[in-house]
């Protein structure tokens, strides 16, 4: 059930244009940071052009006195005390308290969205590195879907004859100690990043996907520190509320303290004031917004990852993806040429072509992947075929001259 699942999921397109990932992973670079660039705009503008705070003064200030009072505590320290209770007298004491956290809401949100960005920017830059072009081969696998059936055939033959040269080029021609260690070593934690071993584009992406997962974990212990509660259970808080009459939590409260004060002459006068901060109101939301987010992006994510980590480490999962649409082809070669099929995931598409052709199936339709997985099988078939004459050929003449002496 959740095969199908992520396997719709992955189909979903939220950015324009050709893609080389699957939906969970946009919900990490594209939707999450919409949703914290748009958070930092609406409190930026709410700091910055509304009015976020309303203190009660003495009423020997006049209006300009009052404006300074606002201003001055909203720039200082500020902190919560209970109606129930009393006010500390310790400067120290009341500080236990402190709410300025407020201030920097939008610099964090602008630091959520570098550091959901951060993976997918890390992906794009070292991907490159594989010898081909992701991108580029998912483009021209999307412009057959509406090309004219005359141009169809001639398309996939290109797109097939691409991927064969790079599958043929980058893969090891000669064996001694030091690489065989190295295959070990691929085979047994999937990236050492070694292009030639086939894991490089497939290890990447794992640790891509890694980092997803670390970041958004990352973010709930982030959140805490920085708001100073355990923000780990705020969402079940929230539900909390949403049962009975929501009341007005310590974690963001709307009336707090401010302790400032004013020289006059040779005499420092301190006043302490009572503030509403209008815009805990807002933040409040905000943040229960994101937690349900984060903790539904993490739950999909540690799915996601799971999912990806068992269709990379079992080879069988590999021959499933490929064999299903050969036998959708009718093609039965497959399962007649056991030994030659494994050959070809395992030796010749390797993990890197598989992840290339679930590039592609994810962005374009599924006809175009059969057509692709039956040219390269076709291509491999026929020099495999090559290869075996070749062979016997060269035997069949280092036999002739002994028959013929003897």
């Amino acid at each position: 059930m959740w095969e199908s699942i992520l396997e719709a999921l992955s189909k979903i397109t939220l950015s324009r244009g050709a893609r080389d990932d699957d939906a969970v992973d946009q919900f990490h670079h594209f939707a999450s940071v919409a949703i914290f660039a748009a958070s930092a705009a609406l409190i930026g503008m709410n700091q910055y052009v509304g009015d976020p705070i309303h203190c009660w003064v003495p009423a020997q200030f006049p209006d300009h006195h009052q404006d300074y009072a606002e201003n001055l505590c909203w720039i200082s320290q500020m902190y919560y005390v209970p109606m129930d209770e009393e006010i500390p007298f310790y400067k120290d004491d009341r500080m236990k308290w402190d709410i300025s956290f407020y201030r920097w809401v939008v610099a964090i949100f602008l630091i959520q969205c570098l550091l959901f960005k951060f993976p997918n920017m890390l992906w794009r830059e070292l991907r490159g590195y594989s010898g081909i072009n992701v991108q580029k081969i998912v483009n021209m696998a999307e412009e057959v879907s509406t090309s004219p059936p005359s141009e169809r055939e001639d398309k996939i033959t290109d797109i097939t004859l691409f991927v064969d040269r790079w599958l043929q080029s980058y893969r090891v021609y000669k064996y001694n100690m030091m690489i065989r260690m190295k295959e070990k070593m691929t085979s047994i934690f999937c990236f050492v990043l070694g292009k030639r071993q086939g894991t490089y584009l497939t290890g990447l992406y794992l640790f891509t996907k890694l980092l997803y997962l670390v970041n958004v974990i990352g973010q709930f212990v982030m959140l805490t520190a920085f708001l100073k509660f355990n923000y780990w259970w705020y969402g079940f808080e929230v539900l909390q509320h949403l049962g009975g009459r929501w009341v007005d939590i310590e974690h963001f409260p709307r009336v707090v303290m401010c302790d400032f004060e004013i020289r006059q002459l040779q005499n420092i006068q301190t006043y302490s004031l009572q503030c509403v901060l209008s815009i805990n109101l807002f933040i409040e939301k905000i943040f229960a917004v994101i937690w349900f987010w984060l903790f539904i992006l993490m739950i999909a994510t540690i799915i996601n990852f799971g999912m990806w980590c068992y269709d990379i480490f079992m080879s069988k999962r590999r021959e499933h993806f490929i064999q299903k649409y050969l036998i959708i082809l009718g093609d039965n070669d497959s399962r007649r040429e056991r030994s030659l099929f494994k050959k070809f995931v395992q030796n010749y598409l390797r993990d890197d072509g598989v992840f290339l052709l679930r590039s592609v199936g994810n962005n374009s339709s599924e006809i175009i992947l059969m057509d692709l997985i039956k040219e390269l099988w076709k291509n491999f078939r026929k020099s495999n075929r090559k290869e075996a004459d070749g062979n016997g050929t060269a035997a069949g003449r280092e036999v002739d001259p002994t028959e013929s002496h003897a």
